[in-house]
């Protein structure tokens, strides 16, 4: 005869907390999974789906005379819309808004939508039709790269060399921007000695008052380009929030490409900023 087996019984309460434990773990992977997909899949798809919507039917007529014919759709489509940004190096390629309130877009796609990426918009002070000398472009510093999330690739002469150039058209006209500048800053004074370098000045009333904003920017600057600015050339401002302290932002500067000027750009002179200027408070971390 066999040998019976001696079945070990297992404790109710144990299995019950085991089970509940077996339970709380599989919910949470797919919690995780969930979380994954949106970020990974459902994310990049939504905004695919609205930068593709610059495939426009160019034989559609627009009542305003001025807009350029290839933004009438978007224009009709989304009253907000401002223009096109796009960085082909760095794979930035996003609709710009602007409208009246200069948080709105902080939240919601160009669509409506409420979304912790936003959009990117153009200050509500800023007129496309006639640019300021200073135009300024915001956006989320995304980890999935969206939105703003590439410009910290400007902190360095590499990914400086990959997208030295950037596109922003507007509605009324289409210009490329050559790269010169890209610091961190603070916004609040009490972070930098009581002081605040005023980088989003959308006009200049002289050569003088453009030379010392133009230089702080080089001083404060990550890299070196080479690229010239003048008095007189317009310029681009990114602005973006960064991580290294509190109510700090990163900022990449481009003046616009001027008439009959080559696009090109020789990024072989570039360097690193070996004396850069840093707001007090990051000094002293």
């Amino acid at each position: 005869m066999g040998k019976s087996k001696n079945k070990k019984k297992v404790n109710p309460v144990r299995r019950f907390f085991r089970n509940v434990i077996l339970a709380v773990a599989s919910f949470a992977a797919f919690v995780s999974f969930t979380f994954i997909i949106y970020e990974t899949v459902w994310i990049p798809g939504h905004f695919n789906e609205l930068t593709s919507i610059f495939k426009i039917d160019e034989k559609l007529s627009f009542n305003h005379a001025e807009v350029q014919q290839k933004y009438a759709q978007l224009k009709a489509d989304y009253p907000d819309f401002a223009g096109n940004f796009m960085v082909n190096g760095l794979g930035m390629n996003f609709p710009v808004t602007q409208c009246e309130d200069n948080t709105y877009y902080l939240k919601h796609t160009i669509d409506g939508k409420l979304d912790k990426h936003g959009a990117l918009f153009v200050d509500t002070k800023n007129n496309l039709n006639n640019l300021d000398d200073n135009t300024v472009i915001y956006g989320h510093n995304m980890k999935d790269s969206t939105q703003f999330g590439m410009l910290n690739m400007y902190k360095t002469v590499d990914g400086y060399k990959l997208g030295p150039v950037v596109t922003f058209n507007t509605l009324y006209k289409d210009y490329k921007w050559k790269v010169f500048a890209c610091f961190l800053i603070n916004t609040d004074p009490k972070d930098d000695n009581g002081y605040f370098f005023n980088y989003t000045k959308r006009d200049f009333e002289g050569n003088k008052e453009f030379r010392k904003f133009y230089n702080e920017a080089l001083e404060r600057s990550y890299i070196t380009t080479g690229v010239d600015v003048v008095y007189g050339d317009k310029i681009l401002t990114m602005s973006t929030c960064s991580t290294l302290f509190d109510d700090s932002r990163l900022v990449v500067m481009a003046r616009l490409v001027r008439e009959g000027e080559s696009e090109e750009v020789n990024t072989a002179v570039a360097r690193e900023n070996q004396n850069q200027r840093f707001p007090a408070v990051y000094k002293e971390h």
